[in-house]
């Protein structure tokens, strides 16, 4: 059974992760005459400002650092960092009102509440993408609020996330064959998304099978399991002060609020790859 910490980092990881893959992100970005790659990666790092490629290469991780100085600085001249994170939240008010057409907006106001309060009460040492986030404004649009709160709770646990596998350490290409390795997203997808060239991929499964990590067929050896098994305790440790900041109870609390969220999203077919009945 998932902790507490657990389940809120897989549901403020939905309910955030929408914006990516959703037609009315594109469609706003689109209006504003941003393109292409840079709709990712000038959307996401909208909140940090008009930062350099490098900032945004360390900050997202295991992006091949290619992909990134193709879109950061062209996004800028583009569109402002404030012209696209106002497209973003107009994205996702549009999105969650298809989505989510019927909320309870007392459940709203309570839900934001909780995640309010959970944000309040933890600081973003080490934290970038969260502070970045937790700068926004936050809008009038209740749900919209709510989002951009989820949005800063989803950034403070990925970067948490980033110092674990910092710390481990691997690089960011071996923590791509690493989560390739557990099945929960295959290869084909991580590659594709990341675009590490081939050299690059090979060099890390590579690395990783001379640690004793991975087996010749690219599956864990036992020791990559315990490996990889400590990077996400280390994660869930390191994310508890968001629990910690309302109490479990009301974290609990707002991971159940937050369900009808995930539901509507998963019915709307906003990630059409995920089973509505998946766990949240």
């Amino acid at each position: 059974m998932a902790t507490t910490v657990q389940r809120l980092g897989v549901i403020t990881n939905l309910v955030h992760g929408f914006i990516y893959f959703a037609p009315e992100a594109a469609e706003e970005y689109s209006a504003i005459g941003l393109t292409g790659r840079a709709q990712y990666f000038g959307s996401r790092a909208a909140p940090m400002g008009a930062v350099g490629p490098e900032m945004v290469v360390a900050t997202f991780f295991n992006f091949w650092p290619g992909i990134v100085r193709d879109a950061i600085p062209a996004a800028w001249a583009m569109a402002s960092p404030d012209a696209i994170q106002q497209a973003r939240l107009r994205a996702a008010g549009r999105v969650l009102a298809r989505a989510c057409p019927d909320l309870d907006l007392a459940d709203v106001e309570e839900a934001t509440a909780i995640a309010a309060s959970m944000v309040d009460g933890v600081g973003d040492e080490g934290k970038p993408l969260a502070a970045a986030n937790r700068a926004v404004v936050l809008p009038d649009d209740r749900v919209v609020r709510l989002w951009q709160l989820v949005t800063t709770i989803r950034e403070w646990r990925g970067d948490a996330h980033v110092a674990a596998l910092c710390s481990a350490p691997v690089t960011a290409v071996e923590a791509l064959v690493l989560h390739a390795a557990t099945g929960q997203v295959t290869e084909a997808v991580l590659r594709s998304s990341r675009r590490w060239p081939d050299a690059d991929w090979a060099s890390g499964v590579d690395a990783l099978q001379r640690r004793g990590l991975l087996e010749a067929d690219g599956t864990f050896s036992d020791a990559g399991r315990l490996f990889r098994d400590d990077i996400e305790q280390r994660t869930d440790d390191a994310s508890q002060p968001l629990v910690d900041a309302v109490g479990d109870a009301s974290a609990q609390r707002l991971c159940d609020l937050l369900v009808p969220i995930r539901s509507g999203l998963l019915g709307a077919k906003v990630f059409p790859w995920l089973d509505a009945a998946s766990d949240d």
